[in-house]
């Protein structure tokens, strides 16, 4: 799958967020996840989970950070277009 450049918060809120990464989820599921995750968590928690999760578990985390930095650009492809243009 071929990415573009997303604003690593938005991948970061899906990584943390309660959302299996066992199905492929739609682009508005994606965006509504990333939205919801960052006004309950915010940026800061967002990340100190993040973090949480490479130390203890890197085998799980490094898939995890993949599908959800595919799924965000995939989902936030047309916002960053519009942007672009």
């Amino acid at each position: 799958m071929t990415t573009c450049p997303v604003e690593p918060m938005l991948s970061m809120a899906l990584f943390v967020s309660d959302v299996s990464a066992s199905g492929d989820l739609d682009d508005a599921t994606v965006r509504e996840t990333v939205h919801r995750t960052l006004e309950q968590l915010g940026p800061d928690e967002c990340y100190a989970r993040a973090a949480e999760v490479f130390g203890d578990r890197p085998e799980v985390a490094l898939p995890r950070i993949q599908w959800a930095r595919e799924l965000c650009a995939r989902a936030m492809a047309p916002a960053l277009a519009v942007a672009a243009a």
